[in-house]
């Protein structure tokens, strides 16, 4: 996989590098900072989407494993009453508008059938399965639009607060490298007898805040049939906006589904 010329940057710094087993005051200070946000925007840009074509020999002869990533570009925004917009966007062109009300954690999705609720989606996925379509492009934009991931930067960082973990720092850069099971900086795993990625985290402070922040993971998966080992890694980098949003106002076609959502749960709309 490509990546920016931005990746790790602490790489190159010609700076000397300090470690660390907790962390340092100026990163704990932003990283309090952002939990303490009740509003804040941000943006998530993923590696080059690929392909790339990887080649190993094996008994049997060359294999080619291709390695592409599906994960979308991403814009959040949470506001001060803690209800979330989140857009997606991939590579082949198709985007999606999430709402997620932080009253009860009600969910819409714009599709390209309009907004639908969770129920709604799941339901979809259930007819275009039994009706033997195949994996047609409504299947791919429903399975994409069913439970997005909805983490903001502050549940995937803050944990790093209380983590015992070494840092490495020059200037306002940090970094921090971890195992996961999961990818997620805030699902650690030390054990080493289990299969797990390795992440590396880096942290850009500036002001005193941090301004973005760069997520690689490095792993393994196995072919299906081959079962070769074939090495994978993706990264992404998320900016942070510190600019307060005071609502985020649904359509009115957003707050019908969302209304019929609720009362479909028992709930108040």
């Amino acid at each position: 996989m490509f990546f920016p010329a931005r990746l790790r940057l602490l790489l190159a710094a010609l700076a000397p590098v300090a470690t660390h087993g907790t962390p340092p005051s100026a990163l704990a200070a932003a990283l309090e900072y952002l939990r303490d946000q009740k509003s804040y925007s941000w943006e998530v840009i993923n590696s080059d989407p690929g392909p790339v074509a990887q080649q190993f020999e094996t008994r049997r002869g060359t294999i080619t494993s291709v390695q592409k990533n599906l994960a979308p570009n991403v814009k959040g925004q949470v506001d001060r009453n803690g209800d979330m917009r989140i857009q997606r966007f991939w590579a082949d062109g198709l985007q999606l508008e999430t709402l997620i009300a932080a009253a009860d954690g009600t969910m819409v999705t714009q599709t390209p059938e309009g907004w639908l609720n969770e129920r709604e989606i799941l339901t979809a996925q259930a007819d275009e399965r039994l009706g033997g379509r195949g994996a047609g492009d409504r299947l791919v934009w429903l399975r994409r639009a069913d439970r997005p991931d909805i983490r903001r930067p502050d549940q995937e960082l803050v944990p790093l607060l209380k983590s015992s973990l070494e840092f490495e720092f020059s200037g306002e850069s940090y970094v921090v490298h971890l195992r996961s099971r999961a990818g997620d900086p805030a699902k650690t795993n030390a054990d080493e007898s289990e299969p797990a990625n390795q992440v590396s985290v880096t942290l850009n402070l500036r002001g005193g805040v941090i301004r973005d922040y760069e997520v690689k993971l490095e792993g393994t998966r196995r072919e299906t049939r081959s079962r070769i080992a074939v090495p994978v890694s993706e990264q992404r980098i998320v900016i942070l906006t510190y600019v307060p949003i005071g609502r985020i106002e649904a359509p009115a076609a957003a707050k019908e589904k969302i209304a019929a959502a609720r009362a479909a749960n028992g709930r108040k709309p």
